[in-house]
Protein backbone atom coordinates (compact mmCIF):
# COMPACT_ATOMS: atom_id res chain seq x y z
CA UNK A 1 0.00 0.00 0.00
CA UNK A 2 1.66 3.27 -1.08
CA UNK A 3 2.02 6.18 1.32
CA UNK A 4 1.65 9.83 0.34
CA UNK A 5 2.93 13.04 1.87
CA UNK A 6 0.65 15.16 4.03
CA UNK A 7 1.02 18.92 3.49
CA UNK A 8 1.54 21.76 5.95
CA UNK A 9 1.81 25.55 5.80
CA UNK A 10 4.55 27.46 7.60
CA UNK A 11 2.98 29.93 10.02
CA UNK A 12 6.26 31.86 10.32
CA UNK A 13 6.95 32.82 6.69
CA UNK A 14 3.70 31.78 4.99
CA UNK A 15 5.18 29.13 2.69
CA UNK A 16 2.39 26.84 1.48
CA UNK A 17 2.16 23.14 0.72
CA UNK A 18 5.30 21.92 2.45
CA UNK A 19 5.68 18.12 2.58
CA UNK A 20 4.72 16.58 5.91
CA UNK A 21 7.32 13.80 5.90
CA UNK A 22 10.17 15.37 3.94
CA UNK A 23 10.01 18.90 5.38
CA UNK A 24 10.30 18.67 9.16
CA UNK A 25 11.37 22.29 9.05
CA UNK A 26 10.44 25.04 6.65
CA UNK A 27 13.14 25.09 3.94
CA UNK A 28 12.76 28.88 3.66
CA UNK A 29 12.88 30.12 7.26
CA UNK A 30 13.84 27.03 9.28
CA UNK A 31 10.72 27.09 11.49
CA UNK A 32 9.76 23.64 12.84
CA UNK A 33 6.71 21.94 11.40
CA UNK A 34 3.49 22.32 13.35
CA UNK A 35 1.75 18.93 12.99
CA UNK A 36 -1.62 20.49 13.83
CA UNK A 37 -1.48 22.36 10.51
CA UNK A 38 -1.07 19.24 8.38
CA UNK A 39 -3.74 18.67 5.74
CA UNK A 40 -4.53 16.36 2.87
CA UNK A 41 -3.46 17.53 -0.59
CA UNK A 42 -6.10 18.42 -3.17
CA UNK A 43 -7.06 15.54 -5.51
CA UNK A 44 -4.50 15.11 -8.22
CA UNK A 45 -1.70 16.76 -6.22
CA UNK A 46 -0.67 13.73 -4.15
CA UNK A 47 3.08 13.15 -3.74
CA UNK A 48 4.11 9.59 -3.00
CA UNK A 49 6.46 9.14 -0.04
CA UNK A 50 9.02 6.99 -1.89
CA UNK A 51 10.80 4.38 0.23
CA UNK A 52 8.76 5.28 3.29
CA UNK A 53 8.77 2.76 6.14
CA UNK A 54 6.04 3.34 8.70
CA UNK A 55 7.26 3.07 12.32
CA UNK A 56 4.29 4.71 14.04
CA UNK A 57 2.73 8.10 14.62
CA UNK A 58 5.00 11.03 15.49
CA UNK A 59 5.31 12.19 19.06
CA UNK A 60 5.19 15.87 19.85
CA UNK A 61 7.81 17.32 22.15
CA UNK A 62 6.12 18.97 25.09
CA UNK A 63 9.13 21.26 25.59
CA UNK A 64 9.46 22.79 22.10
CA UNK A 65 6.37 21.52 20.18
CA UNK A 66 8.56 19.83 17.53
CA UNK A 67 7.15 16.66 15.91
CA UNK A 68 9.54 13.70 16.09
CA UNK A 69 9.56 10.30 14.44
CA UNK A 70 8.31 7.43 16.61
CA UNK A 71 11.76 5.86 16.12
CA UNK A 72 13.49 8.86 17.74
CA UNK A 73 14.17 8.57 21.48
CA UNK A 74 15.09 12.26 21.84
CA UNK A 75 13.69 15.44 20.33
CA UNK A 76 15.70 16.46 17.26
CA UNK A 77 15.27 20.11 18.25
CA UNK A 78 15.87 20.33 22.00
CA UNK A 79 16.98 16.84 23.09
CA UNK A 80 13.98 16.17 25.34
CA UNK A 81 13.34 12.43 25.89
CA UNK A 82 10.17 11.06 24.25
CA UNK A 83 8.87 9.38 27.44
CA UNK A 84 5.66 11.04 28.59
CA UNK A 85 5.09 12.87 25.31
CA UNK A 86 1.81 12.28 23.47
CA UNK A 87 1.55 11.43 19.81
CA UNK A 88 0.47 14.16 17.42
CA UNK A 89 -3.20 14.66 16.67
CA UNK A 90 -4.26 13.07 13.42
CA UNK A 91 -6.23 14.80 10.70
CA UNK A 92 -9.63 13.44 9.69
CA UNK A 93 -10.40 13.37 5.98
CA UNK A 94 -13.24 15.83 5.45
CA UNK A 95 -14.67 13.63 2.68
CA UNK A 96 -15.01 10.71 5.12
CA UNK A 97 -16.01 12.74 8.20
CA UNK A 98 -19.65 13.08 9.25
CA UNK A 99 -21.47 16.00 7.67
CA UNK A 100 -21.14 19.18 9.74
CA UNK A 101 -24.17 20.32 11.70
CA UNK A 102 -25.71 23.30 9.96
CA UNK A 103 -27.63 26.07 11.63
CA UNK A 104 -31.04 24.61 10.78
CA UNK A 105 -30.21 21.23 12.33
CA UNK A 106 -31.23 22.14 15.90
CA UNK A 107 -34.71 23.00 14.64
CA UNK A 108 -34.98 19.62 12.91
CA UNK A 109 -33.73 17.79 15.97
CA UNK A 110 -36.50 19.34 18.03
CA UNK A 111 -39.14 17.31 16.17
CA UNK A 112 -38.33 14.01 17.91
CA UNK A 113 -38.31 15.83 21.24
CA UNK A 114 -41.65 17.49 20.54
CA UNK A 115 -43.13 14.21 19.36
CA UNK A 116 -41.84 12.41 22.45
CA UNK A 117 -43.24 15.14 24.70
CA UNK A 118 -46.62 14.88 22.97
CA UNK A 119 -46.71 11.09 23.42
CA UNK A 120 -45.75 11.41 27.09
CA UNK A 121 -48.41 14.09 27.52
CA UNK A 122 -51.08 11.84 26.01
CA UNK A 123 -50.04 8.92 28.22
CA UNK A 124 -50.13 11.10 31.33
CA UNK A 125 -53.53 12.49 30.32
CA UNK A 126 -54.89 8.98 29.73
CA UNK A 127 -53.61 7.81 33.12
CA UNK A 128 -55.08 10.83 34.89
CA UNK A 129 -58.39 10.37 33.08
CA UNK A 130 -58.51 6.71 34.06
CA UNK A 131 -57.31 7.02 37.66
CA UNK A 132 -58.63 10.39 38.86
CA UNK A 133 -62.06 9.66 40.27
CA UNK A 134 -64.51 11.10 42.80
CA UNK A 135 -67.12 9.47 44.99
CA UNK A 136 -70.81 10.06 44.33
CA UNK A 137 -74.03 8.66 45.71
CA UNK A 138 -76.28 7.19 43.03
CA UNK A 139 -79.87 6.01 43.09
CA UNK A 140 -81.05 3.04 41.05
CA UNK A 141 -83.73 4.43 38.75
CA UNK A 142 -84.67 1.30 36.84
CA UNK A 143 -83.62 -2.15 35.69
CA UNK A 144 -83.55 -3.49 32.16
CA UNK A 145 -82.49 -6.67 30.47
CA UNK A 146 -81.92 -7.72 26.90
CA UNK A 147 -81.34 -11.10 25.33
CA UNK A 148 -80.27 -11.86 21.80
CA UNK A 149 -79.69 -14.93 19.66
CA UNK A 150 -77.80 -14.96 16.38
CA UNK A 151 -79.23 -16.98 13.53
CA UNK A 152 -76.52 -18.20 11.17
CA UNK A 153 -76.97 -19.28 7.56
CA UNK A 154 -74.71 -21.32 5.31
CA UNK A 155 -74.19 -19.13 2.23
CA UNK A 156 -71.73 -18.88 -0.65
CA UNK A 157 -69.04 -16.31 0.13
CA UNK A 158 -66.50 -14.83 -2.25
CA UNK A 159 -62.99 -14.90 -0.86
CA UNK A 160 -59.41 -14.88 -2.07
CA UNK A 161 -56.14 -16.37 -0.88
CA UNK A 162 -52.80 -17.48 -2.23
CA UNK A 163 -53.49 -20.67 -4.10
CA UNK A 164 -51.18 -22.73 -1.89
CA UNK A 165 -53.37 -21.89 1.12
CA UNK A 166 -56.80 -22.05 -0.54
CA UNK A 167 -59.35 -24.13 1.42
CA UNK A 168 -60.06 -27.56 0.01
CA UNK A 169 -63.81 -26.98 -0.38
CA UNK A 170 -63.45 -23.91 -2.60
CA UNK A 171 -65.18 -23.86 -5.99
CA UNK A 172 -65.60 -21.52 -8.97
CA UNK A 173 -61.88 -20.81 -8.73
CA UNK A 174 -60.09 -18.24 -10.90
CA UNK A 175 -56.38 -17.49 -10.80
CA UNK A 176 -54.26 -14.41 -11.35
CA UNK A 177 -50.54 -13.66 -11.07
CA UNK A 178 -49.91 -11.09 -8.35
CA UNK A 179 -46.96 -9.76 -6.38
CA UNK A 180 -46.68 -11.78 -3.18
CA UNK A 181 -43.44 -10.39 -1.81
CA UNK A 182 -40.13 -8.83 -2.81
CA UNK A 183 -36.63 -10.24 -2.70
CA UNK A 184 -33.30 -8.45 -2.56
CA UNK A 185 -30.94 -9.34 -5.41
CA UNK A 186 -27.20 -8.51 -5.21
CA UNK A 187 -26.47 -5.73 -7.69
CA UNK A 188 -22.80 -4.86 -7.38
CA UNK A 189 -21.17 -2.78 -4.68
CA UNK A 190 -21.12 0.76 -3.42
CA UNK A 191 -17.52 1.79 -2.75
CA UNK A 192 -15.96 4.84 -1.12
CA UNK A 193 -12.30 5.75 -0.83
CA UNK A 194 -11.08 7.65 2.21
CA UNK A 195 -7.69 9.00 3.19
CA UNK A 196 -6.23 8.03 6.56
CA UNK A 197 -3.64 10.17 8.35
CA UNK A 198 -0.85 7.89 9.61
CA UNK A 199 0.31 10.56 12.06
CA UNK A 200 3.91 10.69 10.77
CA UNK A 201 3.44 13.23 7.98
CA UNK A 202 2.08 10.63 5.55
CA UNK A 203 -1.28 9.14 4.72
CA UNK A 204 -2.69 6.14 2.91
CA UNK A 205 -5.98 5.45 1.19
CA UNK A 206 -8.59 2.90 2.19
CA UNK A 207 -11.35 1.58 -0.01
CA UNK A 208 -14.49 0.37 1.70
CA UNK A 209 -17.24 -1.41 -0.20
CA UNK A 210 -20.68 -2.58 0.81
CA UNK A 211 -23.00 -4.79 -1.23
CA UNK A 212 -25.76 -3.10 -3.19
CA UNK A 213 -29.12 -4.72 -3.80
CA UNK A 214 -32.10 -4.21 -6.04
CA UNK A 215 -35.63 -5.18 -5.15
CA UNK A 216 -37.42 -7.63 -7.39
CA UNK A 217 -41.07 -8.68 -7.05
CA UNK A 218 -41.91 -12.29 -6.38
CA UNK A 219 -45.05 -13.40 -8.17
CA UNK A 220 -47.42 -16.17 -7.15
CA UNK A 221 -50.87 -17.45 -8.06
CA UNK A 222 -53.71 -15.67 -6.26
CA UNK A 223 -56.96 -17.63 -6.21
CA UNK A 224 -60.38 -15.99 -6.18
CA UNK A 225 -63.06 -18.48 -5.26
CA UNK A 226 -66.43 -19.19 -3.68
CA UNK A 227 -66.75 -21.17 -0.48
CA UNK A 228 -69.79 -22.08 1.63
CA UNK A 229 -69.46 -20.67 5.14
CA UNK A 230 -71.70 -20.01 8.12
CA UNK A 231 -72.35 -16.37 8.96
CA UNK A 232 -74.83 -14.30 10.99
CA UNK A 233 -77.94 -13.76 8.90
CA UNK A 234 -80.08 -12.04 11.54
CA UNK A 235 -80.25 -11.44 15.30
CA UNK A 236 -83.39 -12.08 17.35
CA UNK A 237 -83.90 -9.89 20.43
CA UNK A 238 -86.09 -9.68 23.51
CA UNK A 239 -86.02 -7.37 26.52
CA UNK A 240 -87.84 -5.84 29.43
CA UNK A 241 -87.54 -4.55 32.96
CA UNK A 242 -87.43 -5.90 36.47
CA UNK A 243 -91.08 -6.89 36.41
CA UNK A 244 -90.89 -8.83 33.16
CA UNK A 245 -89.73 -12.43 33.26
CA UNK A 246 -86.50 -12.83 31.38
CA UNK A 247 -87.05 -15.00 28.35
CA UNK A 248 -85.10 -15.80 25.23
CA UNK A 249 -86.61 -14.73 21.93
CA UNK A 250 -88.39 -17.42 19.96
CA UNK A 251 -86.10 -18.92 17.35
CA UNK A 252 -87.71 -19.88 14.06
CA UNK A 253 -85.34 -21.46 11.58
CA UNK A 254 -85.81 -22.16 7.92
CA UNK A 255 -84.21 -25.25 6.49
CA UNK A 256 -81.81 -26.96 8.85
CA UNK A 257 -78.87 -29.19 8.18
CA UNK A 258 -75.69 -28.62 6.18
CA UNK A 259 -77.22 -27.50 2.89
CA UNK A 260 -76.57 -24.19 1.20
CA UNK A 261 -79.15 -21.75 2.66
CA UNK A 262 -79.70 -23.85 5.79
CA UNK A 263 -79.91 -22.10 9.15
CA UNK A 264 -78.74 -22.84 12.66
CA UNK A 265 -78.81 -21.15 16.06
CA UNK A 266 -75.68 -19.17 16.90
CA UNK A 267 -74.39 -17.26 19.91
CA UNK A 268 -76.67 -16.24 22.78
CA UNK A 269 -76.06 -13.05 24.75
CA UNK A 270 -77.65 -11.46 27.81
CA UNK A 271 -77.08 -7.93 29.14
CA UNK A 272 -78.38 -6.73 32.53
CA UNK A 273 -78.41 -2.95 32.95
CA UNK A 274 -79.00 -0.52 35.83
CA UNK A 275 -80.06 3.08 35.18
CA UNK A 276 -78.44 5.32 37.81
CA UNK A 277 -78.89 8.96 38.83
CA UNK A 278 -76.74 11.23 40.99
CA UNK A 279 -78.59 11.96 44.24
CA UNK A 280 -77.23 15.53 44.40
CA UNK A 281 -76.84 16.57 40.80
CA UNK A 282 -79.99 14.94 39.51
CA UNK A 283 -79.32 15.89 35.89
CA UNK A 284 -76.40 13.45 35.81
CA UNK A 285 -77.27 9.88 34.90
CA UNK A 286 -75.39 6.73 34.01
CA UNK A 287 -76.14 3.20 32.90
CA UNK A 288 -74.09 0.25 34.03
CA UNK A 289 -74.08 -3.30 32.71
CA UNK A 290 -73.72 -5.51 35.78
CA UNK A 291 -73.71 -9.15 36.76
CA UNK A 292 -76.85 -10.88 37.93
CA UNK A 293 -75.96 -10.58 41.63
CA UNK A 294 -75.80 -6.78 41.47
CA UNK A 295 -78.82 -6.58 39.18
CA UNK A 296 -81.00 -8.53 41.65
CA UNK A 297 -79.50 -7.11 44.85
CA UNK A 298 -79.98 -3.43 43.99
CA UNK A 299 -83.69 -2.73 43.79
CA UNK A 300 -85.20 0.40 42.30
CA UNK A 301 -84.67 3.36 44.65
CA UNK A 302 -81.56 1.83 46.26
CA UNK A 303 -78.78 4.37 47.00
CA UNK A 304 -75.18 3.24 46.79
CA UNK A 305 -71.71 4.84 46.49
CA UNK A 306 -69.92 4.73 43.16
CA UNK A 307 -66.82 6.29 41.67
CA UNK A 308 -67.02 8.64 38.68
CA UNK A 309 -64.10 9.78 36.55
CA UNK A 310 -63.32 13.46 37.06
CA UNK A 311 -62.28 13.88 33.43
CA UNK A 312 -65.14 12.92 31.13
CA UNK A 313 -67.57 12.05 33.91
CA UNK A 314 -67.81 8.36 33.01
CA UNK A 315 -68.97 5.88 35.62
CA UNK A 316 -66.63 3.27 37.07
CA UNK A 317 -69.32 0.57 37.11
CA UNK A 318 -67.04 -1.92 38.81
CA UNK A 319 -66.91 0.31 41.90
CA UNK A 320 -70.69 0.27 42.40
CA UNK A 321 -71.26 -1.11 45.91
CA UNK A 322 -74.10 -3.61 46.00
CA UNK A 323 -73.68 -4.79 49.62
Amino acid sequence: MPSYEMLWDCTSCGTKKLLGKSHRRCPHCGAPQDPSTRYFPPPGEEVEAAGHVYVGADWRCAACETPNSRAADFCVNCGNHKDGNAEVKRVVDAAAAPAPVIAAAPARRRWPLLLGAAVIGLVVFALVAALWKRDVQVRVESHSWSRSIDVERLDPRHESAWCDSMPGDAYSVSRSREVRSHRQIPDGETCTTSRVDDGDGTFHTEKKCSPKYRSEPVYADKCHYTVDRWGVARTLKSGGGLQQARAWPTVTLGRTGSCRGCEREGQRREVLTLALRDTRETDKTWSCDVDEARWRQLGDGTVRPMKVRVIGGGADCGSLDFR
